[in-house]
């Protein structure tokens, strides 16, 4: 009788170590990914001062993982660096910039991408709250873009022609909806104001 009554609360101080891992675990990521974030943000904006001292820009295409642009959304308090690329470990901790699209201010459709589930951070967590005729701002190294919501559709994971280039210039934000279960994709498209 007594040993079963150990064997019962050794089980159950095992099982509350687990979940007390895996909680400090789930908070040292989003510790992690919030720092990330800032160093990329702060990174960005010393390049803009550097770029702003007269030091001319190169003009060399991005390479996986740069960081392109900061992207605002005033509505939903959102602010997060651009990332070139849409790799694991570019929207481990930034968006990313789909790099078959146009860029920034070059006209045609530029897509970012982001993630909004709890296990890689709140880039896009509240994307579903914005509205047509909300603005996004893009803070690029030598200007802020303004944008305006012109759309919002949700699409099958297998729909690519948000990717498809467009004759004038447009912003497409995507990331998977429903937030935790991701069958789709809730798609944001802006057009400069």
């Amino acid at each position: 009788m007594i040993k079963k009554q150990l064997i019962k609360q050794v089980i159950g101080i095992v099982l509350i170590g687990v979940g007390l891992g895996i909680i400090l675990t789930s908070i040292l990521l989003n510790i992690k990914q919030y720092s990330s974030k800032k160093e990329l943000i702060q990174e960005f904006r010393n390049n803009i001062q550097v770029v702003q001292q007269d030091e001319p820009d190169s003009g060399n295409p991005a390479v996986e993982g740069d960081v392109l642009y900061i992207v605002r959304i005033p509505k939903i308090d959102s602010e997060n660096p651009v990332r070139e690329g849409v790799s694991k470990g570019v929207l481990a901790d930034s968006l990313g910039h789909e790099p078959s699209t146009s860029y920034i201010g070059q006209g045609g459709n530029c897509v970012i991408a982001g993630h909004r589930n709890y296990t890689f951070g709140k880039f896009f967590n509240r994307l579903d709250e914005v509205e047509i005729g909300d603005e996004i701002l893009v803070d690029t190294k030598t200007e802020t873009l303004t944008y305006e919501v012109k759309e919002i559709k949700v699409v099958e994971p297998t729909e690519l022609s948000i990717l498809d280039n467009t004759d004038k210039e447009q912003l497409t934000l995507y990331t998977c909806t429903p937030i935790y279960v991701a069958t789709h994709r809730l798609v944001i498209i802006a057009e400069p104001k």
